[in-house]
């Protein structure tokens, strides 16, 4: 018997007992959580509440970015400008600069405001409070995304938008060069009319066809990950780890963009850097346990330790086994956008072994983002058995690190 497998007969050992299941939370929070909506705020409130019912304490953390909105008149602008050009009427730009950048009032106004959102974050802190450390981060998003179009329709509308778009204003400005130094002609004339009208016939379609705010319920997609990490924080506030502080984020903007979590990990690289050591530390990002639990089968670079290698991955399969819990492993070349991403980016910009897993469930994308992603697809068994085998995963984790300081 190996020494993982005997950590995890120490820890099977005490049955695990949920108060409140996550299927609980996912019929609570059966409403749209769009962008910068009332609902979207109700839904992080609803998460500090129950984290209040416990004593953990929590907070929100605000961000703001450039939403699709933004990018849109931005596209009007740089029509507009491109023909203004074209037509050499350069007396307008100049005097629409000089108007922009003369008053302090002007030079930040915006008919189409960045979007705001925010992250919720709480921390349980190690029993030992030792300067070695490590930390587990949780993570999942808990807004929504609404569609007209089947997922698979949604994402070749958007590949063919951006296809579309940096060609476009290309273009534009070669013929805006070509008018300003070059001869006029009606086929020019008709060749950027007629480009132009296609390409904001295409973003008006895309804009129309695709968002609909009122539609989804997002059960899947994802208040089955927030339940699931709910439920967790109580368990590990019950009983903390003994060499990793676990903080827990429930991100806001993840459908645009991974926004939450890019500000989160921006925000935080610095003082993570220095407070703990990201070689030993991980991000165990839950996004979609529906109708089965999906384990991403990304590679990631394992922390070799005195005592051999901890691999997440691994340690998180081996835990399913036995907890005789099914998990189904992608296999796909290409894997989620969804913000495990952002702790991969934050492994890279901080040059550590920081691990990331992703419980992510693909064939279940044929109910999100619209109104087949009802409570009824999460099944309450996959939502019980991911919380077991995080928890358990990470009590071992936690236990080999133990002996591993033991040892020295």
């Amino acid at each position: 018997m190996t020494s993982i497998e005997k950590f995890m007969n120490t820890i099977l050992s005490s049955k695990l007992e949920h108060l409140k299941t996550p299927i609980d939370h996912v019929n609570s929070l059966a409403f749209n959580r769009s962008l910068s909506s009332v609902r979207e705020t109700k839904a992080a409130l609803y998460i500090q509440n129950e984290l209040y019912k416990e004593n953990i304490k929590s907070r929100m953390e605000y961000f703001s970015f450039t939403g699709a909105k933004r990018y849109f008149m931005r596209l009007t602008y740089i029509i507009t400008f491109c023909y203004l050009l074209v037509f050499r009427l350069l007396l307008i730009i100049f005097a629409y600069f000089s108007i922009k950048y003369l008053f302090h009032r002007t030079r930040n106004f915006s008919l189409v405001e960045k979007e705001d959102s925010k992250n919720v974050v709480a921390k349980i802190k190690t029993r030992k409070k030792n300067q070695n450390r490590a930390v587990v981060i949780f993570s999942a998003h808990y807004d929504t995304f609404s569609s007209n179009l089947p997922y698979g329709l949604q994402k070749i509308f958007f590949f063919l938008f951006k296809m579309i778009i940096f060609p476009y204003v290309l273009f534009a400005f070669i013929i805006a060069n070509i008018f300003i130094f070059g001869e006029k002609s009606a086929e020019t004339y008709q060749l950027i009319i007629i480009f132009t009208l296609v390409e904001f016939a295409i973003t008006v379609t895309i804009f129309l066809l695709v968002y609909d705010n009122n539609k989804s319920k997002g059960s899947i997609d994802n208040a089955s990950g927030v339940s699931i990490l709910i439920e967790l924080i109580k368990l590990f506030k019950k009983n903390p780890l003994e060499n990793y502080d676990i903080i827990f984020l429930w991100s806001g903007a993840e459908e645009w963009g991974l926004k939450g979590s890019k500000s989160f990990c921006k925000r935080h690289r610095s003082y993570l850097s220095k407070k703990y050591d990201l070689d030993r530390s991980f991000n165990i990002n839950i996004d979609m346990v529906g109708t089965y639990i999906g384990l991403e089968n990304e590679n990631s670079t394992p922390y070799k330790s005195q005592n051999g290698i901890f691999n997440l991955k691994e340690i998180l399969e081996e835990t399913a086994i036995e907890l005789n819990v099914p998990i189904i492993k992608s296999k796909k070349i290409l894997g989620p956008k969804t913000d495990h991403l952002s702790f991969r980016s934050f492994a890279k910009k901080t040059k550590s072994s920081f691990q990331v897993a992703c419980f992510h469930s693909p064939k279940d994308s044929k109910y999100i983002h619209s109104s087949r992603d009802t409570p009824d697809k999460c099944s309450s068994q996959n939502l019980n058995g991911c919380l077991d085998i995080c928890y358990t995963a990470i009590r071992s984790i936690d236990l080999i690190n133990f002996y591993s300081e033991e040892i020295r």
